[in-house]
């Protein structure tokens, strides 16, 4: 869940779709509540206050070193002050996410992919299988399949070896089916 303003760069269709495909529900927050972002706005805060208030006594000579400067103030400052909310440090914190909760980001050439590629119609097969990006994918296990049908197809950002297929339930919101890749060999 990405919760935003209605700025321009999040409205975009190219974002909703990059988005959507990631599986990111987008949340703006209703119009003169800038408070509901209000967090962002404190890191920020948190930044300009502790780091860039620094920089006029230690000035930076390069983008680079810049960089590296911030890198090693977010290292500390993440290790060291406990946030008000869970009494830990942000380190400490993030630590008890489990592996099961993390997710990959894609390699960068789907991720451009992803902004503007829009699901393609294809049709099952008499072995219940759909051809998709030059491979064929298993459509087996996906609800109320026939052969014949036409299926929207699109890839899988998170598991290579899968594409989803597009579907609605019974109220429109849209629905993703995994549908792994056939290995030649398999019946």
């Amino acid at each position: 869940i990405l919760m935003m303003d209605m700025g321009s760069a999040m409205t975009s269709g190219l974002f909703k779709n990059f988005a959507r495909r990631l599986g990111v529900e987008l949340l703006p927050h209703a119009v003169g509540n800038a408070r509901a972002t209000g967090q962002v706005e404190n890191a920020r805060n948190i930044i300009e206050r502790s780091l860039e208030s620094g920089l006029r006594f230690q000035p930076v000579h390069s983008l680079e070193e810049l960089n590296a400067r911030a890198q090693q103030w977010a290292i500390w400052y993440n290790a060291t002050k406990k946030h008000s909310r869970h009494g830990k440090t942000r380190t400490d914190q993030w630590l008890t996410i489990s592996e099961q909760q993390l997710r990959i980001a894609p390699p960068v050439d789907l991720c451009r992919t992803l902004l503007t590629h829009e699901p393609e119609s294809r049709q099952v097969n008499d072995y219940l299988r759909v051809q998709f990006a030059g491979k064929e994918w298993d459509v087996s296990a996906v609800p109320r399949v026939m052969v014949g049908e036409k299926l929207m197809v699109t890839y899988n950002p998170y598991q290579l070896d899968t594409v989803y297929i597009v579907d609605a339930d019974s109220e429109g919101n849209e629905l993703l089916h995994a549908a792994p890749l056939v290995v030649r060999g398999e019946n």
